[in-house]
């Protein structure tokens, strides 16, 4: 199998069959670093439980299934891909590329290795299963990846290659489903938890002929049955007004998002609500999302200033619903300097990368922030509170490019200018 080629989210639409999408694979709100083995949620008559010896999927680990599942589809749903790089996956889900994020992709790979999903008297049996003949099955099981590897190949950089084998049944269900729906892609990397789980539940219930659909989603006890078995929620919720919060934040992103094709509105009648949706054309509803319009080095400087904070499993997300006012407090005491980019590489690969003490090395990743290549230049984001202290940055920036502190510029002036000329 050769490598996957590696084409633009942008315009497609992911095929994701009815029984996947009434499952979920996910599961909403662990916090911090809680581990959750076992989900169990009624679905009809029936009911779906997803479980893991390791920790189920949240909906980062989610995402990266959908991204997975593209590449396939994008490729005759091939049961097996090779992703070149696994700075591939990084860049295409919108992170920081950053150790702690590769690291965190491993882990998404362990876990959708070992993540099972069984299905008790609610699948829905189109007799596309590879090792289910058509019948009534009280109980299918089925796996997501039966394995999947690492690879250090030659090349610039050393990439570390990915390749991912999927479970006979799920890529059959995948490939072969005549019931399904058509899920816009390029939306889901910019969702937080709750607006992704709500984003996928929706698409169960828009018509899009109609361009309309609408779901009672009860009140009191029954909202919350509904919130757990329809978003796969662990949250253990007392009173219906926490979920109705959570719903109506996640609503608000979902409906502020440009690239959502639709529009949520919640309803209360009788003590009872509903949530409808339209077709986003038909309502006038429109927002710019400031983040896209930053260049190259602000935005890998925001997703890194982020990341830096605990608990912030969806950086990318959290960045792209930010305001420019948002922006500019969190860029306050950036700065970003122009280094020829012979000096820069010659910093980084020459004497960063080679020294052998592992102080430097934490210090100089926790300066930069940034850097995007501009010609024979690179803009580097700097904290600036970390420039103006003795360092071994300052020292070799000092050496190697004297003039160096004259083409600093405040990251809140390159915002400013990414604000003034936005369309």
């Amino acid at each position: 199998m050769g490598d996957v080629q590696v084409k633009s989210s942008k315009g497609s639409k992911l095929k994701v069959d009815f029984n996947l999408l009434q499952s979920g694979t996910w599961v909403l709100e662990r916090k911090g670093k809680q581990r959750i083995h076992y989900f169990e949620k009624n679905v009809g008559d029936g009911k779906v439980v997803i479980y893991n010896a390791l920790d189920v999927p949240s909906p980062f680990d989610s995402k990266v299934l959908d991204y997975l599942m593209l590449k396939s589809q994008e490729n005759d749903w091939s049961q097996e891909i090779v992703i070149p790089a696994i700075s591939t996956i990084i860049k295409d889900l919108g992170l920081g590329k950053r150790k702690q994020t590769i690291e965190r992709i491993k882990k998404s790979l362990k876990i959708l290795k070992n993540t099972h999903i069984e299905f008790h008297n609610c699948f829905i049996d189109n007799g596309v299963l590879e090792h289910f003949e058509e019948g009534t099955w009280e109980l299918v099981s089925i796996g997501i990846l039966a394995k999947y590897g690492l690879e250090r190949i030659k090349g610039r950089g050393n990439p570390l290659s990915v390749k991912v084998v999927f479970d006979n049944d799920f890529i059959s269900l995948c490939r072969h489903s005549l019931g399904y729906k058509l899920i816009p892609y390029a939306p889901i990397n910019g969702l937080r938890d709750t607006a992704y789980a709500l984003y996928k539940w929706a698409w169960r219930w828009f018509n899009t002929e109609k361009g309309y659909g609408e779901r009672w989603i009860g009140n009191g006890k029954s909202l919350v049955e509904w919130y757990k078995n329809e978003l796969n929620s662990v949250g253990n919720y007392k009173y219906p007004s926490e979920i109705l919060r959570r719903v109506k934040s996640a609503i608000k992103q979902l409906n502020e998002n440009p690239e959502v094709s639709f529009y949520l509105q919640l309803k209360e009648e009788e003590n009872n609500y509903k949530i409808e949706i339209y077709r986003k054309e038909q309502c006038t509803i429109k927002r710019e999302i400031p983040f896209d319009k930053l260049p190259p080095v602000l935005r890998r400087t925001v997703i890194s200033l982020i990341e830096r904070k605990k608990h912030i499993r969806e950086p990318f997300a959290l960045a792209r619903s930010m305001s420019w006012e948002e922006l500019e407090r969190l860029l306050k005491g950036v700065v970003v300097v122009s280094v020829p980019k012979d000096i820069w590489e010659f910093i980084t690969n020459d004497v960063m990368a080679k020294t052998p003490v592992e102080t430097e090395k934490k210090e100089f990743e926790e300066t930069v922030l940034g850097v995007e290549e501009q010609g024979d230049e690179v803009l580097v984001a700097f904290e600036s509170s970390k420039l103006k202290k003795k360092s071994l940055i300052t020292t070799l920036l000092d050496a190697f490019t004297p003039n160096w502190r004259s083409f600093i510029q405040e990251a809140v002036g390159y915002l400013k200018e990414a604000r003034a000329i936005k369309t």
